[in-house]
């Protein structure tokens, strides 16, 4: 069986069901007290902050850390971003990330040409090679 507990308004202790002072103000505005000190410091309009018995001073001054509910701090997923490289600025990463792939096999195939190419001119210069030799590498 739960019981259900509340908070003394002045002390901050718990109170059970049946234990208690309730006092009404004028206003309509529900006091709940622990015991007839925390009414009378209450009404002598002392403050629990200046009390060194009180939840709100140990709060205040950080006393009694290990009842306080302390949650768990949770680190904030680092979020991917994109910056730029050394060669390349953000807008040219990006388009080439945007291109769609056949215009990017075409790019590689060009590329891989290019290279091709050049490799031929390399061997072309060197005079030990014939024409026929260079044309089936």
């Amino acid at each position: 069986m739960v019981l259900k507990t509340e908070l003394c308004r002045f002390s901050g202790a718990k109170i059970y069901p049946g234990k208690g002072i309730r006092f009404v103000r004028g206003d309509s505005q529900v006091f709940l007290f622990a015991n007839s000190k925390c009414k009378r410091y209450f009404h002598n309009r002392l403050k629990p902050s200046k009390l060194t018995w009180t939840a709100m001073y140990r709060k205040q001054h950080k006393k009694d850390i290990a009842q306080e509910a302390v949650k768990k701090r949770r680190r904030a997923a680092k979020k991917p971003y994109s910056r730029s490289i050394v060669g390349a600025t953000l807008e040219v990463i990006q388009k080439k990330r945007a291109e769609k792939p056949e215009v990017r096999d075409a790019n590689r195939e060009a590329a891989l040409r290019c290279v091709f190419v050049f490799c031929l001119c390399i061997l072309c210069l060197d005079s030990a090679l014939t024409l026929e030799d260079k044309v089936q590498l």
